[in-house]
């Protein structure tokens, strides 16, 4: 995995960690966008091939 997968990898688990400590719904939809933004930006960092 290149760095900036890493990195984006450990915000991830970070934001996930915090989800699980907030009740609140907004703050936790917040960080699954953020999440789903940083696995966005490691497929496009990285495209699986085409067959």
């Amino acid at each position: 995995m290149c760095a900036k997968c890493v990195e984006l990898d450990e915000r991830s688990v970070h934001y996930a960690a915090l989800a699980r400590t907030i009740t609140d719904r907004q703050t936790v939809d917040g960080m699954a966008q953020l999440i789903a933004e940083h696995e966005a930006q490691k497929r496009k960092l990285h495209p699986e091939p085409k067959e």
